[in-house]
């Protein structure tokens, strides 16, 4: 019993100091940075060579991305999900989940690799937005497939036999029962696939940022500044001049990425206790 205790107490220290890590690393950064917005900050472009100005075309680029890897990635994903869960007793299946599993290890900077080979290049998609869109697809497919397929298997069987007892075909008891019950679920693993997207700089930095831009994109094949490319460039080529921007643009999306993890935390807490 007291060997019980005394492990506690290393897990709990060992959690708090994690913490406490993680939280001096974002109070650091937003406290470097908020002091830097302002109205022109956030609507207005970057000037005089970054060290004026503000970022209105890397949010829009980022919200961009965003929106076209959530449309193509959402449905395949939940999909891919729902197949691996109802009818993944096949070789197929078992492959499929092998493959995600091993997609899901692998590091941005390849995904950026194969995305420029493939999309940019084989494709002939060039440097674009919807080449970044699709590798950005391909890295949170993984995420959402595995949860929506764990959130449909953690539904309590009697629940599908009800339905099926009432009558109901199993396409019914898919789209009708099982997937209203999981939408939270799947939900909090599209924010925590979403929140790992929109902080990847190497998979958009090969495949669709742009160095500088004084237009907004005029279409899908058109390369879009974003936020931590942004963040990237000033830091990797400019002087002390504009880190002031760098540092602005680090505490916005840290921010940002905050809000939808917690949010994310908030919805899984809730399930949490709805399954309680």
């Amino acid at each position: 019993m007291k060997k019980d205790l005394i492990i506690s107490y290393v897990f709990r220290a060992v959690s708090y100091m994690v913490f406490a890590a993680v939280l001096f690393l974002f109070v650091s950064i937003v406290a470097g940075g908020v002091k830097y917005f302002s109205p022109s900050f956030f609507l207005d472009y970057p000037r005089s060579g970054m060290t004026e100005g503000g970022i209105f075309p890397a949010i829009l680029g980022s919200f961009y991305l965003m929106v076209l890897t959530f449309l193509i990635s959402i449905p395949l994903g939940v999909f891919t999900g729902v197949f691996l869960s109802e009818y993944g007793e096949n070789v197929v299946a078992r492959w499929i989940d092998i493959s995600l599993t091993a997609l899901s290890g692998i590091p941005s900077v390849v995904y950026g690799l194969f995305g420029l080979a493939f999309f940019c290049v084989a494709l002939q998609f060039g440097t674009s937005m919807i080449a970044a869109a699709l590798t950005l697809s391909l890295m949170t497919l993984p995420v959402i497939a595995s949860s929506t397929k764990e959130t449909m298997k953690a539904i309590p069987v009697e629940i599908r036999e009800a339905a099926l007892a009432l009558g109901a075909k199993k396409e019914e008891v898919i789209f009708k029962v099982l997937l209203p019950a999981a939408k939270r679920g799947i939900i909090t693993a599209v924010l925590v696939g979403g929140g790992r997207a929109l902080g990847e700089t190497a998979p958009v930095l090969l495949t669709g940022a742009v160095f500088y831009s004084t237009e907004l994109p005029k279409g899908l094949f058109s390369p879009v500044m974003t936020l931590p490319t942004h963040i990237y460039y000033i830091s990797a080529a400019y002087g002390e001049s504009a880190q002031w921007m760098a540092k602005g643009t680090a505490a916005f999306l840290m921010i940002i990425v905050a809000l939808i993890y917690g949010a994310a935390f908030f919805l899984r807490r809730r399930e949490n206790g709805t399954h309680h």
